[in-house]
């Protein structure tokens, strides 16, 4: 479960999450009998979604309101990656 990334207003489009999701990935990649990643995304940060998206994260849930700053909420999606294993049959 990737939970939650934050990068600055100021940082934000400079790749700076995408080598440690890459790295994530591959570590994950090579731990026997892990099959998914899921992680979460603030539901309106539609950069951040793509960058999932390019790296084949899938939506599969929208939850209202998770997250509340002061007097304002947020939806978060929850996305997933299927860890494709080659069959040792």
């Amino acid at each position: 479960m990737i939970y939650r990334t934050y990068v600055a207003s100021t940082e934000a489009g400079k790749g700076i999450v995408r080598q440690p999701l890459q790295t994530a990935i591959t570590r994950a990649r090579q731990i026997d009998g892990l099959e998914q990643i899921n992680l979460t995304v603030v539901a309106t940060k539609e950069r951040a979604k793509r960058l999932y998206k390019s790296k084949d994260f899938v939506s599969f849930s929208h939850e209202k309101q998770v997250i509340k700053i002061g007097t304002e909420y947020l939806d978060e999606e929850t996305m997933v990656l299927r860890l494709e294993r080659k069959s040792k049959l």
